[in-house]
């Protein structure tokens, strides 16, 4: 659907996955799986990162592009990066304007990665189809925040951990821990 008609208020259609293609920006753990179901959806799945390894990409059944490619190619944008000084900001104005009008991009990754102002201003201009945020630079987010009055976006508090395998593994570890600290010989210490 043309940005112009979700601007509008229509009625809005689904978009197909197959033949289309899926953007990973960090091909590491989630990302790798990640890039996986977009290729059991037909997906053509490329791949950027700033240190990616173009044989473990083709390994993976995955064409390693640049991050410009990536960007101005993709009909979805998956992000999947570790929050550092050097990848603070890593998506900002120049990305997204370079995504196609009828792109979507997703991060649960960390929100320091986009430029939420420059993501807000694409969004409102009808630049991309929308987004999908799982992290925001605020968390809880606050209810006067931009993004919840943003077109097109799809907003989830930070739950990508929220699961019972996930609190298993958590809680589990935790009386561990305790247990460990107690007899006097401490597991998983940090630092």
């Amino acid at each position: 659907m043309p940005p112009s008609e979700a601007a509008a208020g229509s009625r809005a259609s689904g978009g197909d996955l197959d033949g289309h293609r899926l953007g990973v920006v960090g091909l590491g753990r989630l990302g790798t799986k990640v890039a996986r179901v977009g290729a059991a959806f037909g997906m053509d799945v490329v791949a950027w990162s700033q240190n990616l390894d173009a044989e473990r990409a083709d390994g993976l059944g995955v064409r390693s592009v640049s991050k410009d490619e990536l960007f101005s190619t993709a009909d979805v944008v998956t992000i999947h990066y570790k929050l550092s000084d050097r990848s603070r900001g890593l998506v900002g104005a120049a990305e997204l304007k370079a995504m196609k009008p009828g792109s979507i991009l997703v991060n649960t990754s960390r929100a320091g990665l986009i430029d939420t102002d420059a993501l807000i201003t694409v969004l409102e201009a009808g630049g991309i189809r929308g987004a999908g945020l799982d992290v925001h630079d605020e968390e809880p987010l606050p209810v006067d925040h931009r993004l919840r009055s943003t077109p097109r976006t799809v907003l989830t508090p930070h739950l990508g951990y929220v699961t019972e395998d996930t609190y298993r593994i958590f809680f589990t570890q935790a009386v561990e821990d305790i247990a460990a600290w107690i007899s006097g010989e401490p597991i998983r210490v940090l630092g």
